[in-house]
């Protein structure tokens, strides 16, 4: 049988990690001066560990949840949301940027609706008066903005194809209750007909009844009770709409005027229409009614369900507006109600078809309330930079081959922003050391004791550093030499066997690094051509990690 690894586990598992940072610290450090094949082996993170040459410690703003970056594309097609697809590695949100929006910065829209699959030719472009920041497009796009980033955020952490995400991250991963109704798909909208769609204009505010006096702009039926059942749909002249179902309809035949008297207000429960707020010259749309069926409820009235209004086509019922999302909905099933008249799908002799229809279901809380989950989030990017400051402090010389992520290194006193972990010895015998060669200290039993590869010389300054000196010796912790087997008593040798003194006073001539060599965890390793520093050096370190 399948077995499936949900996107909350996934989720649930990156936002410990990123909770841990509270706690835990990180840091980018650069290791071994030549090339390092790195291994997932306890031998491979253990040389990592020794060979180490420096490291900075990554900040908590620069680590990040992120997604695959999907740039708006002219002509292109996007997955629309769907609760009852798997959209891992879909493409059903975009990223609209500078060059295609008014707002110079990179917004994020996840698609609620693709028009049956077609291909883009606008993009959203937000709008802060629109209240649901939902934005239907020329193109038959529905569009649900999500987040933005700055370009200084995007051109900082987009990395390798990913983008972070940022903002609304506060919000409980969990909340109580469902989601709302995200969209209706009309399942046979090619198939099913014979529905009609009938207009007019309110001559006169309605009386307090609920009876609404129309002008018919289609042929009504004069037949009385002829649209009980249905909705009625009004939109005032400033663009207020109201819906209604239709308790009561008459027709005059010598006036030519409509007498419909509706129920309450479908989404607020307000009792008639002139307390709703229908006025005269209202735009007046009789339409069959859309029923909404479920465990949730009406944002502004317990007492109601969300409230769709369909679209008719020549007939058909082509899709489904929402006029009302609801919410607390974890299932739904939607029903479009017979007209009592002139629909007949069991009749040979007619064309009538019947429109089915399913409910989708946003997460719980909404589109956009939990982004890590619903934009299906399973990896998370670090980001670590090497400014000209840190140079002054880590060196700027040689070659390194490698980097990697370590987790909680201890030290010597509290965790700096960044360390060199290369020994600094002052020695009046500075022309006797060249760069990457070995020097060692051998002890009275002429056994080797330390070694370590010469990694830069400061001629001038009579100065050398040494780098990847761990190795299978005895530490000395109790003598003041920290972690290390350096002997501060004995005198260095090269490799022809040239001696290098320790300049007196050995304690200010000796800088030994403040990191507990081999502390930490390795989390990641990641090799290269070894690289060359130099004073001019400026990396940028971009990490994308999957769970």
């Amino acid at each position: 049988m399948p077995e499936i690894l949900t996107t909350n586990f996934k989720s649930d598992s990156s936002r410990l990690f990123v909770d841990s940072l509270s706690s835990d610290q990180y840091y980018l450090v650069v290791s071994s001066i030549d090339a390092f094949i790195p291994e997932n082996t306890q031998v491979s993170k253990n040389s990592f560990l020794e060979k180490a040459l420096f490291g900075k410690r990554i900040a908590g703003n620069d680590i990040n949840f992120c997604i695959p970056y999907y740039p708006w594309q002219l002509g292109s097609v996007y997955v629309e949301y769907d609760d009852n697809v798997d959209l891992t590695g879909q493409k059903f949100y975009s990223v609209v940027g500078p060059n295609d929006n008014d707002t110079g910065d990179y917004r994020i829209y996840k698609c609620l609706r693709n028009n049956n699959g077609a291909v883009t030719s606008n993009p959203p472009n937000y709008d802060p008066a629109v209240i649901d920041q939902r934005y239907e497009t020329a193109d038959g796009y529905v569009w649900k903005y999500m987040y933005r980033l700055t370009t200084l955020e995007f051109e900082a952490y987009n990395a390798a194809g990913f983008i972070p995400i940022t903002g609304m991250l506060d919000n409980d991963p969990t909340p109580a209750g469902g989601g709302k109704i995200s969209d209706i798909v009309v399942t046979n909208r090619l198939e099913n007909d014979g529905y009609v769609a009938e207009t007019g204009t309110l001559l006169e505010s309605p009386d307090t009844s609920g009876i609404l006096t129309v002008f018919p702009r289609t042929s009504w039926s004069p037949s009385p009770d002829y649209y009980n059942g249905q909705t009625l749909y009004a939109t005032n002249p400033n663009g207020v709409s109201k819906i209604f179902e239709i308790i009561d309809y008459s027709y005059s035949t010598a006036t030519g005027v409509a007498f419909v008297r509706v129920g309450p207000d479908l989404i607020s429960g307000v009792a008639n229409p002139l307390a709703a707020g229908i006025v005269d010259n209202a735009s007046v749309s009789i339409l069959p009614r859309v029923l909404i069926e479920g465990d949730g409820v009406s944002s502004q009235n317990a007492n109601y369900t969300a409230v769709g209004i369909p679209n008719i086509i020549n007939g058909r019922i082509d899709s489904i507006d929402i006029l009302e999302a609801g919410e607390g909905y974890t299932t739904a099933t939607v029903t479009v109600v017979d007209p009592q008249q002139d629909f007949d799908p069991s009749s040979v002799e007619r064309t009538d078809l019947r429109a089915t229809a399913r409910a989708r279901i946003s997460p719980p809380g909404g589109h956009g309330f939990n982004l890590i989950d619903e934009l299906y989030c399973r990896n998370f990017s670090m980001y670590a930079y090497i400014t000209a400051d840190d140079n002054n402090q880590i060196g700027a010389t040689n070659t390194y081959g490698a980097i990697g992520l370590i987790r909680n290194p201890s030290f010597d006193g509290t965790a700096p922003a960044i360390f060199d972990n290369r020994i600094a010895i002052t020695t009046d015998d500075i022309g006797n050391v060249s760069v990457n060669t070995t020097v060692t200290q051998i002890d009275s039993n002429n056994k080797i004791v330390f070694s370590g590869k010469v990694h830069e010389v400061d001629a001038p300054n009579s100065t050398f550093y040494i780098a990847e000196y761990m190795g299978p010796y005895v530490n000395n912790p109790s003598t003041g030499q920290g972690d290390t087997s350096l002997d501060l008593t004995l005198s260095l040798r090269n490799e022809t066997g040239q001696t290098i003194t320790i300049n007196s006073p050995i304690a200010s001539n000796v800088t030994l690094s403040p990191y507990t060599q081999r502390s930490g965890e390795v989390y990641f390793m990641e090799n290269f051509f070894p690289l060359p520093r130099t004073d001019l050096s400026r990396e940028e370190f971009k990490i994308v990690l999957e769970y």
